[in-house]
C-alpha cells in the first residue's frame, strides 16, 4: 500500500490484535487512540494518532494520508451507552469516519459491524448500529462490512463475565437457554481483516464470520464452567422480559453486570449463514472454542 493502514479503536480488545496481525504482516500502521498514554504499540514502527469518532476535525486528520482504514472503534453493548446515547459513536461517528475516509481518498474501509438476525425487529442499539453501517455504504469510500459473531481469545469481555456468572451457586439464564452463538477467535478475525484489504473480491459487500460450531447459551456455560473446575454449573431460566427490567434498573450501576443493548443482542441466534462461512470466503478452518478453551483456558489475562 501507499501509505499506512489506519485502524482505529487500536487499544480495544479487536484492534489491539488488528494491529498486531498488521506488523506482522509487514504492512505499516496507523493506530488511533483517544488516549496515547494508555497504549502500547505492538511494534516501534506503528505510528499513534489522537482522535474520537464524536471529533470530525480527528478523524480527518487520522486519515489524511492513509491507504486503508480499519474500522474497529465502537461502543459494545456490553457497555452503559455514553453521554449522548449509543448513537453518538456508533452511527453519528461512524458516518463522520466514513465521509473522513472519503475525503482523504483512502482506497477502501473495512468495518466492524455484528451479526443482526432482528430483521424487522430490532431494538435502540441495532438501529443505531445499522445506521453507521448505512452510512458507510452512502459515503463513497470502497468498503467491507465483516460482521462476526461473539468473539473470543485474550481479554474477552463476553468471556471474563460468563466466567464470573459460572461462580455463582445458581446462573440465572435469560429464556430457556437456547439461543445460539457462534464464538470465533479475535486472531481469525483478525486474519479475515488482511484478506479484506488485498483485492476486490469482498469490495461492496457484508461478509457475516463464526466459527465452526453453533453453541446454545446453556452449552457455553457449561464450557466456561468446567475450565474454572466446575463439575456442574447449575441454572435458572428466567423469563427475557423479566431480566430486561432488572437490567433497565440495573443501569444506575457504573458497571452494571448486564445491559439492556447486551440482552438484545442475545435476543436472537448470534449465527452466520453456515458453519463454514470463514473457510468457504477467506480459506482457513477458524478455531473451535471448545477445543480452544480446553488447550488454553479462558485467557482471560
Amino acid at each position: 500500500m501507499d501509505g499506512p493502514v489506519l485502524v482505529t479503536g487500536a487499544n480495544g480488545f479487536v484492534g489491539r490484535r488488528v494491529v498486531h496481525a498488521l506488523v506482522e504482516a509487514g504492512s505499516p500502521v496507523r493506530a488511533m487512540v483517544r488516549r496515547p498514554g494508555a497504549f502500547a504499540a505492538a511494534d516501534s514502527s506503528v505510528e499513534i494518532v489522537t482522535g474520537d469518532l464524536t471529533d470530525a476535525a480527528s478523524l480527518r486528520r487520522a486519515c489524511d494520508g492513509a491507504a486503508a482504514v480499519v474500522s474497529a472503534a465502537a461502543v459494545t453493548g456490553d457497555r452503559k451507552p455514553p453521554k449522548g446515547g449509543y448513537d453518538r459513536v456508533n452511527a453519528d461517528g461512524i458516518a463522520a469516519l466514513a465521509a473522513a475516509a472519503t475525503a482523504a481518498g483512502v482506497d477502501r474501509m473495512v468495518h466492524f459491524g455484528g451479526i443482526d438476525r432482528a430483521e424487522d425487529r430490532p431494538g435502540r442499539y441495532l438501529v443505531g448500529r445499522r445506521r453507521g453501517e448505512d452510512a458507510i455504504r452512502k459515503a463513497g469510500v470502497p468498503w467491507t462490512i465483516l460482521q462476526p459473531s461473539v468473539q473470543f481469545g485474550p481479554g474477552s469481555e463476553f468471556v471474563r463475565v460468563m466466567a464470573d456468572l459460572v461462580r455463582l451457586p445458581v446462573v440465572p439464564v435469560p429464556g430457556d437457554g437456547s439461543v445460539r452463538i457462534q464464538l470465533v477467535h479475535v486472531d481469525d478475525v483478525a486474519r479475515c481483516v488482511l484478506a479484506c484489504l488485498e483485492g476486490s473480491a469482498r469490495l461492496g459487500r457484508t461478509v457475516e464470520i463464526g466459527g465452526p460450531e453453533m453453541i446454545p447459551y446453556d452449552h457455553v456455560l457449561d464450557v466456561i464452567g468446567a475450565a474454572r473446575g466446575k463439575r456442574r454449573v447449575r441454572k435458572l431460566h428466567v423469563p427475557s422480559g423479566l431480566v430486561a427490567l432488572q437490567a433497565r434498573a440495573l443501569q444506575v450501576l457504573p458497571k452494571p453486570p448486564v445491559t439492556p443493548a447486551a440482552l438484545e443482542l442475545l435476543a436472537e441466534d448470534n449465527v452466520a449463514l453456515s458453519l463454514d462461512v470463514v473457510e468457504r470466503e477467506f480459506g482457513f478452518r477458524p478455531r473451535s472454542f471448545r477445543e480452544h478453551v480446553a488447550a488454553h483456558g479462558l485467557e482471560l489475562g
